[in-house]
């Protein structure tokens, strides 16, 4: 928790230096804008405190709300024009999460492409939904899952189970589908089957004729003969 706040104060030390370059985005960040309202808030915090994220609330619907950024420690006034210019980060988070409907998020919030490469806008702030759209884009490890659906009192749901019991019983060989590209004739590493050549029974007998000076066995139990 402790690592987690320190690293918020370093992604907000812009807001009190200004005049510190900006930097390359933080692949691992994430900025959440969100409505300041008590249930949304609760899980915007539980977020931080698993991983790296930003803060940012946000007060009316108007043109230019109210806005305010966590700074690891206390909530700051924000200016519209430093959060779209993203002056008053140090480094740019690489992932933007809007919390809200079109009727509730401001339009002015919604434009950070100017130093943001990806956002994503979830429209329902119920807590269940809004684990769950949250939980599927960060996203969340099993052990997380469990923390927010304990924290929440939340039924989890193995929504993967049924793809994976269908893949389990899957046979290459009961497919009747076309094959994409012939099977090989022939494996390098493998003799021929035995059932493209023709039986035992089935070949054509040849008389062995002996050379001059051999000597030919008639069976185990003959004395050996010159051939003729």
């Amino acid at each position: 928790m402790k690592k987690l706040m320190v690293l918020l104060a370093a992604l907000v030390a812009g807001v009190t230096l200004l005049s510190t370059p900006v930097r390359a985005a933080d692949g691992d960040a994430v900025l959440l804008v969100a409505p300041a309202r008590y249930t949304v808030m609760q899980v915007a915090f539980d977020l931080a405190r698993r991983y790296p994220t930003v803060l940012v609330s946000y007060q009316s619907a108007d043109p230019d709300p109210r806005l305010h950024v966590w700074n690891g420690y206390e909530w700051m006034p924000l200016q519209p024009d430093d959060y779209r210019s993203g002056s008053f980060l140090q480094t740019f988070p690489s992932r933007t999460l809007l919390l809200g409907d079109d009727s509730l998020l401001p339009a002015s919030l919604r434009d950070v492409s100017a130093w943001c490469p990806e956002t994503k806008q979830f429209p329902d702030l119920e807590t269940p939904a809004l684990v769950n759209a949250i939980g599927q884009y960060i996203p969340f490890t099993p052990s997380d899952w469990r923390w927010f659906a304990g924290r929440y009192n939340l039924t989890l749901a193995d929504t993967s189970a049924a793809k994976r019991q269908q893949l389990a019983s899957e046979s290459y060989y009961d497919s009747t589908a076309p094959v994409k590209d012939p099977a090989p004739g022939f494996f390098k590493y493998f003799t021929r089957s035995r059932r493209s050549r023709a039986s035992a029974a089935d070949a054509p007998i040849e008389p062995v004729e002996p050379a001059p000076g051999e000597v030919i066995t008639l069976d185990s139990a003959a004395d050996s003969v010159p051939a003729n």
